[in-house]
């Protein structure tokens, strides 16, 4: 019999047991607790990547689980503002791979790490790499963003095309994603424009110096809020968890190929 949940925190031992001999996905948010300006609450990054995966899961529970989120990860360069909460990116490998470790010894074969934090990613990469190294190919893990996917960039080119190629943090897109899952609670009229720059920039690649957040955002905001709404953040919301939802579907069916030691 099905199990009727996804969320892995409410079920039992003995469903999740039966959970993963119906083959679903173990889908991980992580993110991050970090200042997000005067405007936005210090959980965005990982509430936004677990609202939006849940709201996935929710539409496809019989393909995915649901783990709880990994809260905390990696930003030294936004100490200078009170509240960000960083790992030592060792620190934060070791202890996901041990969570994803966990998840393969308990029988899941697939794991995909959804992000909400840009720092995260480097280190989430190796996660990934490593849970698949680690278990012999037995369990395949991948470490995406929530963004990632045609819907999501679709929806962001509706509502903000001047942004949409544009790297930001606390900006429009961010900002008006907060509104769409939790409204009432971002302070926007205590945001201020901080136009992105090039800084950071060499060639084509918009983040290649990770230079002090402080040396250049005057309160921790990059990028343009003006024109942020919670009704453009919907659309942006039901961007991301569509496109989530086609991800989850896609790995669901993929077929791992075993692995071939040619020595």
């Amino acid at each position: 019999m099905t199990i009727p949940k996804f969320l892995m925190a409410e079920m039992t031992s003995p469903e999740l047991r039966e959970v993963v001999k119906e083959g679903r996905v173990a889908v991980m948010p992580a993110g991050i607790i970090e200042q997000h300006g005067p405007a936005l609450p210090l959980d965005t990054d990982i509430r936004l990547a677990y609202e939006i995966t849940v709201r996935a899961a929710a539409q496809v529970p019989e393909l995915v689980v649901v783990v709880p989120p990994i809260v905390h990860g990696h930003s030294p360069h936004h100490m200078d503002f009170p509240g960000t909460l960083t790992v030592d990116p060792l620190h934060m490998v070791n202890y996901v791979l041990d969570v994803c470790l966990s998840l393969a010894h308990h029988g899941f074969t697939k794991i995909l790490i959804v992000n909400g934090h840009g720092s995260n990613v480097p280190v989430l990469d190796l996660v990934a790499r490593q849970t698949i190294i680690r278990t012999e190919g037995r369990t395949s893990c991948g470490s995406i963003f929530y963004m990632n996917s045609a819907e999501y960039n679709r929806a962001v080119n509706e509502v903000f095309p001047e942004l949409g190629s544009q790297a930001g943090h606390a900006d429009a897109i961010e900002t008006s994603l907060y509104m769409a899952v939790a409204p009432g609670t971002v302070q926007l009229s205590k945001a201020k424009d901080d136009p992105a720059n090039r800084i950071n920039a060499l060639g084509t690649a918009p983040f290649a110096l990770r230079l002090w957040w402080s040396s250049y955002s005057a309160e921790g905001i990059y990028g343009t809020v003006t024109g942020s709404s919670q009704e453009k953040g919907e659309i942006l919301v039901t961007g991301a968890v569509k496109g989530l939802v086609g991800i989850f579907k896609e790995y669901h069916a993929k077929k791992i190929p075993a692995r071939v030691d040619h020595h």
